[in-house]
């Protein structure tokens, strides 16, 4: 029997600069509208669908509505329309919409904000839908949506100041001039070494996460489009030791892609190699040994 659509509601505001006034100047409004909603359409096709789509082949399973801006600063309604079908019946485990809202609000924010380089933590009560997609499919989906989200900034600096994408009180997405800086981010000329471990890699996409002593915490990295030879086994050996309770430090050559205010956005992985004997600390291999 077919179930009826669930429809979810969200308020995209624009403030400051011309939006006060309760205008936006034409031209980068509409890129802003453009790149916000292709990067939700993105976005929910996988949650809904569980598939990454291109351009142009979207499931008609999930589709978004505008409704014409209203005053108070500049405020859009978009309504999401979202069809039952397998995978998410699957991840929700059922059809209902006390389940289907909190699982696509936290799909929208953890996406959004993983994109934008905001840390964020999905709601407990969405975390076992969460459990169930697959972690290398959500991370092709953040990679996927930064190109709309840049063009999503287009208003920001020109006619608005910040764009909140808004469900019901609760702010799922903020973008200003910071998360702006953040997907411009630049690659910069320098090289340098970082002995570190490796905690998670995909061998198809050459993307993965590693700890960076500096920042005190995991950070996004990506193979050069041509690494020295050995690298990805070296990678994947970090890993490994890692997951076995191992140190796993090796040594990276490596090139940081940071915003003109010199926050790291992710590393590039030029080449990983053992760390040589002579450079252990008593002797004791940066590797193999035990945490």
């Amino acid at each position: 029997m077919k179930r009826d659509p669930i429809l979810i509601t969200y308020k995209l505001k624009f403030e400051g600069g011309d939006a006060d006034r309760h205008q936006l100047e034409a031209y980068p409004a509409a890129q802003s509208l453009e790149g916000i909603i292709w990067a939700l359409s993105i976005t929910l096709n996988f949650g809904v669908t569980g598939k990454i789509r291109q351009r142009g082949d979207l499931s008609r399973a999930c589709k978004v509505y505008i409704s014409p801006p209203k005053r108070g600063s500049v405020l859009y309604e978009l309504n999401i329309l979202v069809q039952d079908n397998p995978f998410i019946s699957l991840i929700l485990g059922g059809w209902a919409v006390n389940s289907a809202t909190p699982y696509i609000n936290a799909l929208i924010g953890h996406v959004f904000n993983s994109a934008l380089g905001v840390a964020s933590d999905v709601p407990a009560r969405a975390q076992k839908y969460f459990r169930k997609l697959n972690e290398d499919d959500l991370q092709k989906v953040v990679h996927r949506i930064e190109p709309p989200l840049t063009r999503g900034h287009a208003a920001i600096g020109k006619t608005a100041t910040t764009v909140y994408l808004r469900a019901k009180r609760t702010d799922l997405v903020v973008m200003d001039t910071e998360t702006k800086s953040y997907l411009e981010a630049r690659l910069k000329d320098e090289f340098y070494y970082l002995d570190t471990n490796v905690t998670s890699f995909n061998l198809l996409t050459g993307n993965g996460r590693l700890y960076h002593p500096d920042e005190d915490s995991t950070v996004a990295f990506s193979l050069s489009p041509d690494p020295f030879a050995g690298t990805k086994n070296i990678l994947i050996e970090s890993m490994q030791q890692y997951s076995a309770g191992r140190c796993g430090i090796v040594r990276m050559t490596t090139q940081r892609v940071e915003t003109k205010e010199g926050r790291l956005k992710k590393l590039i992985v030029a080449s990983a190699e053992e760390i040589p004997q002579s450079d252990w600390d008593d002797g004791v291999d940066p590797l193999r040994s035990t945490r």
